[in-house]
């Protein structure tokens, strides 16, 4: 009855941390070691993997046939620590490994 609601600001949800996977996204990603992860086109995790060259895999990742649509990044020189903790934490979640993406069987390695 006081037109409060009026003064109630909306709600700001942060940024999305997921970037399209295109050239201009991958050309600020820096040369260096750490972790990515893609996703499809309904943001569904698909591929987690740990890279000594994160820009040189995603570059190469964006060239192939892929269903990835976006892509998250993390540099960390010990990355296949925090590889494993990022599959580990998705298997919690969802009590799978992620799909792939569709280029041969890459979390077989992991075993």
């Amino acid at each position: 009855r006081c037109d409060l609601r009026l003064n109630i600001l909306p709600v700001i949800f942060p940024p999305d941390k997921w970037l399209d996977l295109n050239d201009e996204n991958i050309s600020e990603v820096p040369e260096v070691e750490g972790v990515y992860q893609l996703r499809d086109e309904n943001k569904v995790v698909i591929v987690i993997k740990g890279s000594q060259n994160i820009k040189a895999d995603l570059q190469e990742k964006l060239k192939s046939d892929t269903k990835a649509r976006y892509f998250w990044y993390e540099p960390d020189p010990m990355y296949t620590k925090r590889e494993s903790e990022l599959i580990q934490q998705f298997l919690q979640q969802f009590g799978k490994m992620p799909e792939g993406d569709g280029e041969g069987d890459e979390l077989d390695d992991l075993f």
